[in-house]
């Protein structure tokens, strides 16, 4: 086993390159920081190069077992010093574990869809926070498949991964063009629903029981005319009271997403 105790040697460098996404880009890695995320990318096969530890920030003997699974798959387990992982850390409270984890494919060729699929689309999300919510929201509600639509922050922004926490591992998700991702809704035939303040008629007076997209927009300028001016979409909108006219991207998502679920399950139960 491996034992770095210097914040100069040259792997520590790289891992805190991989703070930066053109460097991610570059050399197709990125840092999955944490029991939990690295557990969960390990369930979901995710490829691993190496696993970074440090008894010291330990909360228990989990840790171990994972280290013990990691080795068994033939990962490269690498002990550093407290001096070392606080370097190599993105976390202000971390727990002695990181992972050097590799890209996968973001592309439709790798995506199946299930009889009566459910698909978010997310349009230039820009917060790191935000994009883990949706994923933790679209995995917990079974989304066949989050399509990402010019995305300011990528998926493997260590933030993301740890505002998922680990959803992302077991979301199958897409990186894709406006355009790309209208074409592949229309060559699924599925309906698609525009979630938009101005839109006239209200989420829940609509039926989802079929195959479906539903389209969120960035945090400050929501959607694009791309979808909005396009007539084949339905503009949906939640009902707002108040004064303020938005809500955070996730909220929205999350409230029209349940009730999608609501409404098939109302249907099996054959009470819809």
């Amino acid at each position: 086993m491996e034992i770095i105790t210097s914040r100069q040697n040259d792997r520590v460098k790289f891992l805190c390159k991989l703070r930066d996404h053109v460097k991610r880009n570059r050399y197709k890695m990125f840092l999955v920081e944490g029991y939990r995320e690295l557990s969960r990318a390990m369930d979901n096969n995710i490829p691993m190069d190496t696993i970074f530890f440090c008894e010291k920030f330990f909360k228990d003997l989990v840790q171990w077992d994972l280290i013990q699974r990691a080795e068994s798959k033939n990962v490269q387990i690498c002990q550093v010093s407290a001096e070392v992982f606080e370097k190599i850390s993105c976390r202000e409270n971390c727990d002695g574990i990181l992972g050097l984890a590799k890209f996968w494919h973001l592309d439709f060729p790798h995506v199946k869809l299930s009889k009566n699929a459910l698909i978010l689309v997310a349009e230039s999300i820009e917060k790191a926070g935000n994009l883990g919510a949706l994923m933790r929201s679209a995995e917990s509600v079974g989304v066949d498949v989050l399509i990402l639509c010019n995305p300011v922050t990528d998926i493997f922004n260590p933030n993301v991964i740890r505002a998922s926490q680990g959803a992302v591992f077991g979301l199958p998700t897409v990186v894709s063009s406006n355009e790309k991702a209208l074409e592949f809704l229309e060559a699924n035939a599925v309906q698609i629903f525009a979630t938009t303040p101005s839109a006239k008629n209200i989420y829940f007076h609509e039926n989802f029981t079929s195959p479906t997209a539903i389209i969120v927009g960035s945090e400050h300028g929501g959607l694009s005319d791309f979808w909005l001016k396009n007539n084949t979409l339905t503009p949906i909108a939640l009902p707002q009271k108040g004064t303020s006219d938005s809500l955070n991207v996730n909220d929205a998502a999350v409230v029209v997403l349940y009730e999608v679920v609501r409404q098939r399950m109302q249907k099996e139960s054959g009470h819809g």
